[in-house]
């Protein structure tokens, strides 16, 4: 933040943070014995443990971040779960696996990183798990949902939307949300909660570092540091004639830590028209400085992924130039591959092996793309392949793509047209098969994050009939 203008205090956003079970120091703590309970609960799934094949023993370790100190513990659902004593001045993750009668892992659950015992306020830690292989919804909701939101994971420990379309909880009256509040979902306590403030601005984009976002609209960006409670206006970068030129794209991370927000990559409002192309990349550095690099061709509903080895790199959206550009590392500029113009928007990107991304989802022509696997890095006579039975079997757009193991990706998006509900597939590009993965909720307008915890989640959105939908789905990638 040094980098920035002097801020204007926020004091309300500052108490989002405070009482961080994962921030609090135990320097002076007391050491003497304590007991904890560790409750290991289903969520809104309250027959979890009981579906076939019922859970017959859950196992908890408990893991010091500072890599002294693995305990576990395991008894029948709704026995008792004994560690012995353990230093409450370490900071811990839990994992819990519920196993059947044959041993097999049917249920999964990780806390949130850096746990201190001695912080916790109460006397009971609460872990969510949930059976595997689908979207499941842990405790708890948001105080208001949103449509078409940037989302995104804060300080290790939250889930937080802001922006889009609010949609008030039930009993609110309508429009009584503000669209710049920022509401989240706490890991660590399974729970939501809202800031009593608002951002400076309704984020059309959001980037996060630790504690710190970035938040884009039409009219500019600022900074926001939620712990101090400060603000701080973004300088337009050097070639970048207004933010309204990213504004909405989707955030990229690379490995190094840079942050790219790609404009060529934003949604589109109805989501089968995506925004006005654009051939801009609004680049955050480690710093927090910003610069800008350009696209040789200017894309609408393209793809973006980060590959390591390769760079960032952005494919489809324009029906001219070539069909796939790159930002290498370390380059202030894109390079164009060898790959035909490629007109598909909407698609989703994930990197499925060293060096290969998979297309998935999205349209071309008015019907659905098909799905496609390509080498990136590729010089010339360069082609996408596609996968024969590997197509989402829908006209599903606004894709977000997130790699699994084993070459799998899970795909989220939005069914074409007004009021398209958010579907998800599994994609397995070896196999060549698709499964789709029902929410537990149907809503549209929803937006997927990684959470802190390594799961994947969906957050906000709207139900067919109008009501809000206040609570986060969670699908284990593992």
């Amino acid at each position: 933040m040094k980098t920035q203008p002097p801020g204007r205090a926020l004091p309300a956003l500052g108490l989002l943070l405070l009482g961080c079970a994962g921030c609090v120091s135990c320097v002076g703590c007391a050491s003497e014995p304590r007991t904890i309970t560790v409750e290991v609960v289903p969520g809104h799934e309250t027959g979890a443990f009981q579906e076939d094949p019922p859970v017959a023993r859950v196992e908890v370790t408990a893991a010091a971040i500072e890599g002294d100190v693995a305990v576990s513990a395991s008894a029948a659902p709704g026995g008792a779960l004994d560690f012995g004593e353990i230093p409450e001045e370490r900071a811990y993750t839990f994992e819990v696996r519920g196993l059947d009668a044959a041993g097999a892992t049917v249920a999964r659950g990780r806390s949130a990183s850096g746990i201190y015992l001695a912080a916790l306020s109460g006397e009971v830690l609460p872990l969510f798990a949930q059976r595997t292989g689908r979207w499941a919804r842990p405790p708890g909701g948001l105080a208001a949902s949103r449509v078409g939101a940037p989302g995104a994971a804060l300080a290790e420990r939250y889930l937080i939307l802001t922006g889009g379309a609010a949609v008030a909880s039930a009993g609110a009256a309508a429009g009584a949300v503000d669209p710049a509040r920022l509401d989240a979902y706490d890991i660590a306590l399974w729970g939501g909660s809202a800031s009593s403030g608002a951002l400076p601005r309704a984020a059309r984009s959001l980037v996060v570092r630790g504690d710190v976002l970035l938040a884009i609209d039409d009219e500019g960006a600022t900074w926001t540091d939620l712990v101090a409670g400060q603000s701080a206006e973004a300088a337009l970068p050097t070639g970048l004639g207004s933010f309204a030129e990213v504004a909405g794209g989707r955030t990229i991370e690379a490995t190094d830590g840079r942050s790219f927000v790609v404009g060529a990559a934003r949604p589109g409002e109805p989501a089968e028209a995506p925004g006005p192309p654009s051939d801009a990349v609004l680049v955050v550095g480690t710093d927090l400085t910003l610069s800008v690099a350009r696209l040789r061709h200017a894309r609408a509903g393209a793809a973006a992924v980060w590959v390591e080895g390769v760079g960032l790199v952005v494919a489809g959206g324009s029906a001219e130039g070539a069909g796939v550009e790159v930002l290498g590392d370390g380059a202030t500029a894109f390079l164009p591959r060898a790959f035909p113009p490629d007109a598909a928007r909407g698609a989703g990107a994930a990197v499925t092996g060293p060096g290969e991304i998979a297309l998935i989802g999205g349209v071309q022509g008015g019907a659905p793309a098909p799905t496609r696997r390509l080498a990136p890095g590729c010089a010339a006579s360069c082609a996408a392949a596609e996968v024969a039975g590997a197509a989402v079997p829908a006209a599903v757009v606004d894709v977000a793509a997130f790699a699994l193991p084993g070459g799998r990706v899970l795909a989220v998006g939005s069914e074409a047209g007004d009021g398209g509900l958010t579907r998800s597939f599994v994609v397995d590009v070896a196999a060549a098969q698709v499964e789709e993965l029902p929410l537990r909720e149907p809503r549209r307008g929803a937006t997927a994050v990684p959470a802190p915890n390594g799961t994947l989640a969906l957050l906000g959105g709207v139900h067919p009939d109008g009501a809000p939908a206040l609570t986060i789905e969670t699908f284990f990638p593992e």
